[in-house]
Parts: structure tokens; C-alpha cells; sequence
């Protein structure tokens, strides 16, 4: 990219072009000119004049047409001038928008003319933005650049480019200062940049002198050239005539009007003011109030935009672990939040995951369906342009170097879309354990004790004097202790290169339903311990399930399953006492827990039909519900009363992080990223009393 030509110079010749730069190789050149302040800047005001875009011509990445020669037309017809002419368009250091410092300005007034941008620029008073500002108004830094979007292309033949894609339909929104500009007109307009101000020649007739609207005074290094390289005439005529008064070669710049400049800043910091109304409005119901008010107080305070409010107010929002995300506007691309990279980065997970699973259901508000043709390399290209970067790669190799960057986006993307896939997959899937173990989840990863049965003290009446008598609660000695299981699979270099996530998304969307299904084993497994009695309990010494006085809830032999033996078995359980002798209450709801082969015995058992005698009726219809498990073997089965009021097995899983978690990382020496499931899960046997077990025959 080569460098603007400074405003008033000519384009020198290629030894001496940046001649005002110490070469490399120890040898010196005297610098052609000296770097000048250029002679729009007001100190006063802080402002400079900037020539934002000539619509000079532009290889860059645009997703879906990928590389394409770009070329921006500047009628007023093709420029949605709206962005730029209100007043609250921000001035950006080098296209950076992820933090509010970024700010360093804003354009106060823009327009078009002869086909280039003319724009004018404020920074900020702020102590950060002070040597940035120092840079332009000495003419050190003198490049700017314009941020925009395009709304429509014209393709056009070209003898030289093949096809040149014009923007006829396009919005600037902000005007960066950088250090080389994309259109190497783009630049400070300085004295060369500026119609010149004609010399005040003596009149005679009237001595009154002209004046100009044009206060611009020229380059002093232009002029200093001219003073020295003009030819000196002498008119030997004039020797003994009266000296003249010289008059001057330019009108000096007139003091700022400092009450205009006051106005000016009055009536844009009303503007700006108002203009956080609906940026708050839309925030309520979302964001605390008194949060509301603190970001805009501060918003006030600091001077900020809008857009940059609006992104404040999402941090707050999102900080507070909400789940439900923004309502985005019908167009999304016209909408502010089209340019926030975590916005986009949702649409685009949200994106892999409608094309890894058949019958994922999107948000309807949502923008994935934008994305949807996209391949992994174009969203990464993409994230790069939202977070301000200008230098984007267009090979994909490299591409995929900064993809896997600490600082890149991509892990991040990849976590979301994984995410999504695995809670669609995970979500939707009910274990048939659950229904009869209890869920109890984890604080941490100690071996954690739960309260059985009648652990909490009887209740007895009030003394007369009204003293609440002390009662001691029975501590359990049955112990659960959370587990962590995880897996991984690595998303490498090569894979984003040849555009090819298969295998990810495949995992992504299959690892939800097997994590319920392993859930299911594990907890089966427990179950049919010892061969159906289950894990021995530390109270007793003895199984879950067991005959005798100490347990007498197991059949002393298998019988069939049928009306006789399903009444002794829900006998067997309601006979069960407290801890305080009580009997326990199992409510009127039981499961009836059988494997397939006992599934025609157990629905029949049931059922609920007319009977015509009262003998034939079916007295357990909707007292006892069938549970048909496959993991249940042989002609086993199981009573089990509700979980709630009598637990025997419990499951849980870390507080925070119900379900499968995914998290990214690199890969130790591999351009890589590293996505992992991690599953915090725990079951455990912690009371008999509430079930009953039958071997079958």
C-alpha cells in the first residue's frame, strides 16, 4: 500500500519520494521539506478538515464474494450520508471499537463534494487522546480511513481487475485515524488540499481592501520554496518613485469565533444526550435500574456515544448470567448490534449448528440465517473485521494462523456452536432413571451425606411454660461423592483450511445424547449391583435390597410378576417405619420398574378397564405406572415409591453446571484448538426403605 502524497507537494521522485525518513544501511538524507501543521487544524476547537475517501479503488474480503476488487462510488445518490451528518458518528483510533477508549472523536459535520468526502473532525480533550491529537496538529500523522457498509455492488468489467465490484448503495458510520490509509487520498486537508487565497493587489480607485471568504493560509514550506526559487525583476523605472506599501501575500486566519464553538458543543451534546433515550428504553426489563442510571450518568460524564452506551449496558447485561439475549431488529444488517462481534459470533454458532443438525430450532429473531452459507474461514475473516482489524489475511492458511490466536475469536465461536449443539442434543433427552432416583445436587467434590427418611426429629407437644423442647437430627452415614468425566477432540489446522468441521460438529451434536445415555448406564449400573440388590450401605452392612427384619424389602424368593405378588410388594413398602418408628409416607404414586422382558406383565397389570365383576377389576390402575428399561435384565422388578417422600438413590451434579460443559484451549504445539466436555455427575445409594425388589423367576 503506498503512502498519500502530502497536501500541497507533488509525488517526487522515486530516490527521493520519503526522503524525510533516516534509510536503513547507516547513510543519511537530508529531508526534502519539513513536516508541517496542516492549516485546517484549530487548536481552539480541536477540530481538523479530512478528505475521508476519494473512493479510490481496493482489493478486499467481502463474504460471500470473497476477494474482490472494490470501488466505492461518491455521487450522493450511492452515500447514505445520515451516519456521518448528525453529529454523532465517532472518530476511532485505527478502526478499534472493543473498548470505549477507542473514542478519540467525533465528526461534526460531514458532506460530498466533486467526488471525495470532506468531513470535520473534534477529539476529544481527554489525556489519553492528547498525543494522538498532537500528531495531527503538528502533521505528523496526517492518514485517515472511513468505516462502512455496503448495502449493494454493480459489478463491472474491467480490462485490467476482470470485475470490479462498485458500491452504489453504501453507509460510512465512523472515520478512523490511521497510521496508512486504504485510499491514499484519504488525509488531513492541509494548505495544498484547500483553494488558495488570491494576493490583495492596491487599488487605486478604491482603497478599501478585498477580502476572501478563504482564511487558509498556505503551507509555510510551499511558501518558503516559492520565495526562493522565484525569478528576482527589477524595473529600473520604479528606483525613484515613491516605495509603495507591500501588500500582503495571504489574509491571516481570523481569531475562532469562541461562541460558536460553544453552541456548537451545546447543541451536540444535547443531541448526543438524547440520543441514549432508546439505548436505555430497550435495556429495561433487562438490566437493573439503578444500573441503568449509573451507565448513563457515566455516559454523560465521559462523553460517549450511543453505540458505545448500548455496549456497556450488554456487559452489565450479560455479567449478571441472564439468559435471554436482546431482541434483534427485523433487519439486522441495518441495526446497530450487527457490528457487536459477540452478537455475530452468536449468529454464527447458531449458524453451524442449523447446518450440523437436522431439526435444530434457531431463535426466529436470531440472524443466523445469514451465516448459514458461510464457511468456517469467512466467519473468521469476518469476527477480524468487527473487532477493527484492517489487515486481514487472504490466504487461508494464514487466515487460519490468527484463528487459532489467543486473541482470535474462533475458540470462542467453536465453544458456542458446541455449546448449542450438545444442550439441543442433551436437553430433550429424559433419562428414565430420573424418575425414580432424586435429585440432590453438589456444593463441591467432598463425599457430601443426605438427610433419609425420618432423619428429622419428631415432633412432641409444647410444654406449659411454653419451652420448645430440643430434638437431635440422626446424621446419615451413607456418603455420594461427584465424579468428573470428560472427552475432546481437536479442530486442527488443516480442518479450517479445507473449510471441513465435520468431524466437530459431528461430535458437537452426538456427545449431548450420549451423555444422557451414559447417565442412564451409570446409574443403572448402581442399580443392579450385586446382582440386583445393589451397593452395600454403610448402615447395616448390608445392600440396598435385602430379606429379613433389617431390610424386608426384597422377596424371599422370585415369584412371577403378577396381581398377588405386586400387592405383597407394595405391602412390603408401606410397612417400612422412620427412623422415629413412624410409617413411612410413599403418597399413592408408585413406579413399576421392569426390563422388556416383563414389559407385557407390567402394562397389563396397569391398565385400566371396565370390569364387569368388582373381583376383576383392577385396583392399581393409575396407583402404579409402568417404567420399562432396558437396562433392567432377566425378569427383574422393582417397586419404587415417590422419590420425593422416600429416597433410595439420589443423583446430582455440580451447582452452576447441570449437564455437560464445553471448553476451548490450545493445542500444545499444534496450530490447533482443543474442544472438551466436561461432566460433573454423581450417584449413590443413601436409604432401602422406599423401594422393593423381586428377582423374578
Amino acid at each position: 500500500m503506498t503512502e498519500p502524497i502530502e497536501p500541497g507537494g507533488s509525488d517526487p521522485a522515486p530516490a527521493t519520494k520519503h526522503a524525510d525518513r533516516l534509510p536503513t544501511g547507516g547513510h543519511s538524507i537530508t529531508a526534502a521539506r519539513a513536516v508541517s501543521a496542516p492549516a485546517t487544524v484549530n487548536r481552539a476547537a480541536r477540530t481538523v478538515e479530512v478528505v475521508w475517501s476519494t473512493g479510490a479503488r481496493a482489493r478486499n474480503f467481502v463474504p460471500p464474494l470473497g476477494l474482490i476488487t472494490e470501488e466505492l462510488d461518491m455521487s450522493p445518490n450511492a452515500v447514505r450520508m445520515q451516519g456521518l451528518v448528525g453529529g454523532g458518528a465517532p472518530v476511532l483510533n485505527t478502526h478499534r471499537s472493543g473498548d470505549a477508549r477507542d473514542v478519540v472523536g467525533r465528526v461534526i459535520a460531514a458532506h460530498l463534494e466533486g467526488g471525495r468526502g470532506i468531513a470535520t473532525l473534534q477529539f476529544s480533550s481527554a489525556t489519553d487522546v492528547e498525543p494522538l491529537w498532537q500528531r495531527i496538529a503538528d502533521g505528523t500523522l496526517r492518514s485517515v480511513s472511513v468505516g462502512y457498509r455496503v448495502h449493494r455492488y454493480e459489478p463491472i468489467p474491467d480490462p485490467v481487475a476482470g470485475t470490479v465490484h462498485r458500491a452504489v448503495d453504501w453507509e460510512p458510520y465512523e472515520i478512523s485515524v490511521v497510521p496508512l490509509p486504504v485510499d491514499p487520498a484519504a488525509a488531513v486537508r492541509g494548505a495544498g488540499d484547500v483553494p488558495p487565497v488570491p494576493a490583495i493587489e492596491p487599488a487605486i480607485a478604491d482603497p478599501t481592501p478585498i477580502t476572501t471568504q478563504e482564511t487558509t493560509m498556505p503551507d509555510p514550506a510551499d511558501a518558503a520554496t516559492t520565495t526562493s526559487t522565484a525569478p528576482q525583476e527589477t524595473n529600473p523605472t520604479m528606483a525613484t518613485a515613491p516605495a509603495a506599501p507591500a501588500a500582503p501575500a495571504v489574509m491571516p486566519p481570523p481569531a475562532p469565533d469562541l461562541d460558536a464553538i460553544r453552541a456548537e458543543a451545546d447543541r451536540a451534546a444535547t443531541e448526543r444526550i438524547a440520543s441514549y433515550d432508546p439505548v436505555l428504553a430497550a435495556a429495561r426489563g433487562l438490566v437493573p435500574d439503578d444500573q441503568i442510571d449509573a451507565q448513563r450518568q457515566a455516559a454523560i460524564r465521559e462523553r460517549v456515544s450511543a453505540d458505545v452506551l448500548r455496549g456497556r449496558l450488554w456487559d452489565v447485561f450479560t455479567q449478571r448470567g441472564r439468559t435471554a439475549a436482546p431482541t434483534l431488529p427485523a433487519n439486522p444488517a441495518a441495526g446497530p448490534a450487527s457490528q457487536d462481534p459477540e452478537v455475530m459470533r452468536d449468529a454464527m454458532a447458531e449458524a453451524l449448528a442449523v447446518r450440523a443438525m437436522p431439526g435444530y430450532q434457531a431463535p426466529a429473531s436470531g440472524r443466523h440465517a445469514e451465516f448459514l452459507g458461510w464457511r468456517p474461514s469467512e466467519m473468521v475473516a469476518e469476527l477480524m473485521r468487527a473487532r477493527g482489524e484492517r489487515n486481514i489475511p487472504r490466504d487461508t492458511a494464514k487466515l487460519a494462523e490468527r484463528a487459532f490466536q489467543t486473541t482470535s475469536d474462533f475458540p470462542l465461536l467453536l465453544s458456542a456452536a458446541a455449546n448449542k449443539m450438545l444442550l439441543a442434543a442433551y436437553a430433550p433427552a429424559n433419562p428414565t432413571y430420573r424418575q425414580i432416583f432424586l435429585r440432590r445436587d453438589f456444593r463441591d467434590f467432598k463425599p457430601h451425606r443426605h438427610l433419609r427418611v425420618g432423619d428429622f426429629p419428631n415432633l412432641v407437644p409444647l410444654s406449659e411454660s411454653g419451652e420448645i423442647q430440643a430434638g437431635t437430627m440422626s446424621e446419615s452415614q451413607e456418603l455420594v461423592t461427584l465424579t468428573t468425566f470428560a472427552r475432546r477432540i481437536r479442530v486442527t489446522r488443516p480442518m479450517l483450511v479445507n473449510d471441513d468441521l465435520g468431524a466437530f460438529t459431528d461430535f458437537a451434536a452426538m456427545i449431548g445424547r450420549r451423555v444422557a445415555d451414559f447417565e442412564n448406564v451409570t446409574a443403572y449400573g448402581l442399580l443392579n449391583t450385586a446382582n440386583g440388590d445393589g451397593p452395600t450401605l454403610t448402615t447395616g452392612a448390608t445392600a440396598v435390597f435385602a430379606t429379613g427384619a433389617a431390610r424386608a424389602n426384597k422377596a424371599a424368593s422370585g415369584t412371577a410378576l403378577d396381581l398377588t405378588n405386586l400387592a405383597a410388594g407394595r405391602a412390603a413398602v408401606m410397612k417400612q417405619k422412620t427412623l422415629d418408628g413412624l410409617p413411612i409416607s410413599v403418597g399413592s404414586s408408585m413406579q413399576l420398574v421392569v426390563g422388556p422382558n416383563q414389559e407385557l406383565a407390567a402394562r397389563q397389570l396397569t391398565v385400566s378397564v371396565q370390569a364387569a365383576q368388582t373381583s376383576n377389576a383392577n385396583i392399581y390402575a393409575g396407583f402404579i405406572q409402568p417404567l420399562v428399561e432396558p437396562l433392567i435384565p432377566a425378569n427383574r422388578w422393582y417397586l419404587f415409591s415417590d422419590a420425593v417422600s422416600a429416597p433410595v438413590y439420589v443423583y446430582g451434579y455440580l451447582n452452576g453446571a447441570e449437564g455437560p460443559q464445553v471448553t476451548t484451549g490450545p493445542v500444545s504445539g499444534v496450530d490447533g484448538v482443543e474442544v472438551s466436555v466436561i461432566f460433573d455427575f454423581g450417584v449413590g445409594a443413601i436409604d432401602w426403605r422406599g423401594a422393593w425388589f423381586n428377582p423374578g423367576t
